[in-house]
């Protein structure tokens, strides 16, 4: 069977060279008399091994209707215990309105005995809103295989992708074939060096094929996003020729044009609604344009409810949303568009990519990758998320901005609303903008077994977005709980007082007001007695800290949810009659630099002035997103305030 692979493999790429003489149809088959393979030494070390990851798409004609075959054919080679736990359960997805016509499982022991899956074993679960056939594989162990395969028919979508890789599992064969009847043509596109042939006619059919070997599976490594990296292939009908030939279909020019008038259309029964909300509103009395779309988003935010899952005829109605203050992530939209047209507020509507998914491609028009939608304002060059109620503008999710983005740009042709649709890049606001700033003044009790502190966290941008849901939208009691939680990050005590919260509104966040939670602390576990010394944690002032160990080489480039700094102020009052002996533990500095830009730093110092000595901390991350070839600098800096926090001042008796 390993000799059929490898031919399998020959033959894929000769089609790329000589498509007419490539049998497509010549795929690795389910044998009748299976043996076990000698996996790669290069995954030796893997838990399991892929053998064979082989997928076909098939759209077939059936009377005048076409359908959708999806068919998988997988081998993985068992090397471990966790190998065997990982696949002692497989999934098979049930597509909705779908059905799988062919469902066959074995397991090939390691002395060649097969156990094959018995049909009263297959069983139906549904996880999160989705079906699957569930089946257990008996037999199981080291230097088993498993093998299984499946065919699915649903009607068709004429978009699609499928992804190579996994954080668990590498393969050794990867194989893709794209089958359509010839008068329909399909575009595809391959990513991250998965190789694709050209589209080929073959038996009157179109055929696409795609292979790659020796894949390696992608680990969740810290600050990294592993979507983007991973290898797939995106396709998606681009002409159907038994009409126009030259017509090019399901371009994203054709979708911003189609989505465009959904979320602009108004009718007449809406057109009152909407203006006596508009008059509600009131925005007519404010002078800038920021205030009014920030009074727009405050109005709707905070009177109506969004339910995305809301289902009904008429969820999308403006009239029925201003009535019954619910609408669906469409129906709030169109109210958005609405109120910014009636109010004059030049917008456009941008389809965002995130960074940490599977990117929009300009080339490869995939209208299902379309998920997450925002504003952006010409006017002031920022951008609200409209369907986000914890965000207010102009901050918007942060994995969907220093991505790129589909943008609507509004026109009008005739008497007709259209839009000019083109791909831009979705500013991130500037990392000064993103703060995570602390300001600790302490001194010892008389007893000098106890720490007296007053603590302020001061959080601006996307750093204070991650705790100002708190005070909106939980109870009393349990944003109090959350408030002694980020209280603790500076010293581990439950004697705390004068709690303070301050600039805590969802509005605040508009223009960038600092939250600020302040305190009084008494903590005895900062002090620690060594004969007639006495040890100060200072580094445990900044919490707890991330430390980055890298045992298997780095994959993939940093990625960060937002560029920011973190600022530290920290002042100690040097108990009479003692002095600090080591005060250079204080000192830290590293820094990356990018001509004279320093793009990245830790950097710690400190002043002694009398008995007052002040600790400055300013660490920094400028962008959101490090090349792999920085990765070590960055990894430094990290560690860099781990080992600040690690730092312990020691007190001894001045002579």
């Amino acid at each position: 069977m390993k000799c059929t692979l490898i031919l399998n493999s020959i033959l894929l790429f000769s089609s790329i060279i000589n498509a007419q003489s490539f049998n497509y149809k010549q795929k690795v088959a389910w044998s009748q008399t299976p043996v076990l393979h000698a996996a790669s030494k290069q995954f030796a070390t893997s838990s399991a091994v892929g053998i064979l990851d082989d997928r076909t798409v098939e759209y077939k004609v059936e009377g005048k209707e076409i359908f959708l075959y999806n068919t998988t054919h997988r081998i993985y080679k068992i090397n471990d215990s966790k190998g065997i736990e990982m696949f002692n359960k497989i999934y098979v997805p049930v597509y909705k309105g779908g059905s799988i016509l062919e469902l066959k499982a074995r397991t090939i022991l390691a002395n060649g005995k097969v156990i094959d899956l018995p049909d009263d074993k297959i069983k139906e679960t549904e996880e999160d809103g989705r079906k699957f056939k569930i089946f257990a594989m008996e037999g199981v162990e080291k230097g088993a295989e498993i093998e299984y395969i499946y065919t699915t028919k649903r009607e068709p979508t004429f978009f699609g992708s499928e992804i190579f890789q996994n954080g668990s599992t590498p393969y050794e064969n990867v194989q893709f074939t794209l089958s359509v009847p010839k008068h329909l043509k399909f575009d595809a596109k391959a990513f991250n060096g998965f190789k694709l042939s050209s589209d080929s006619l073959i038996d009157d059919q179109r055929i696409i094929v795609g292979h790659d070997e020796n894949v390696p599976d992608i680990d969740n490594e810290k600050y990294a996003e592993r979507d983007p990296y991973l290898k797939r292939v995106e396709y998606k009908l681009s002409y159907n020729l038994s009409g126009s030939e030259d017509t090019r279909i399901y371009t994203w020019k054709e979708f911003g044009k189609r989505i465009y008038g959904v979320y602009t259309a108004i009718t007449s029964k809406e057109e009152k609604p909407v203006t006596n909300l508009l008059e509600t509103i009131n925005v007519e009395g404010l002078k800038s344009e920021e205030a009014k779309i920030e009074a727009i988003e405050d109005y709707i935010k905070s009177n109506i409810n969004i339910d995305k899952n809301l289902i009904g005829e008429d969820a999308g109605a403006l009239d029925k949303i201003i009535k019954r203050k619910s609408a669906d992530n469409e129906g709030i939209i169109r109210l958005f568009t609405n109120l910014f047209e009636k109010a004059g507020i030049n917008y456009q509507i941008v389809f965002v990519g995130r960074r940490d998914e599977a990117p929009l491609d300009e080339d490869i028009e995939n209208w299902n990758r379309v998920d997450e939608t925002a504003f952006y304002f010409p006017g002031t060059k920022k951008y609200l998320s409209p369907t986000s109620i914890e965000y207010r503008y102009p901050y918007i999710p942060a994995y969907w901005a220093g991505g790129k983005g589909l943008f609507l740009k509004g026109t009008i042709i005739g008497s007709f609303k259209s839009a000019i649709s083109s791909f831009g890049v979705i500013e991130m606001l500037p990392y000064q903008n993103h703060a995570h700033d602390m300001e600790v003044s302490l001194r010892f009790a008389k007893n000098m077994d106890t720490i007296l502190l007053h603590s302020s966290q001061i959080l601006t941008g996307y750093g204070a977005m991650g705790y100002r849901p708190i005070y909106a939208f939980l109870p009393k009691d349990k944003q109090d709980e959350a408030t002694l939680e980020i209280i603790k990050s500076v010293a581990k005590s439950t004697d705390i007082t004068n709690i303070k919260v301050e600039n805590a509104k969802l509005t605040d966040q508009s223009d960038n007001k600092p939250l600020i939670i302040s305190a009084d602390i008494k903590s005895a576990d900062l002090v620690e007695r060594a004969g007639d010394k006495i040890l100060l944690k200072i580094g445990e002032i900044i919490g707890p800290q991330e430390q980055m160990y890298q045992e298997k080489p780095r994959q993939l480039p940093v990625e960060m949810p937002y560029p920011h700094t973190l600022k530290r102020k920290i002042t100690f009052e040097i108990p009479a009659g003692y002095k600090v002996k080591n005060l250079n533990d204080i000192n830290i500095s590293i820094e990356h630099k990018e001509g004279d830009e320093i793009t990245m730093g830790f950097v710690s110092s400190y002043k002694l002035n009398g008995k007052t000595l002040i600790i400055d901390i300013y660490e920094s991350y400028k962008r959101f997103h490090y090349p792999l070839n920085e990765f070590e600098e960055f990894k430094k800096i990290i560690n860099a305030s781990a080992d600040f926090n690690k730092v312990i001042l020691v007190l001894e008796k001045e002579k």
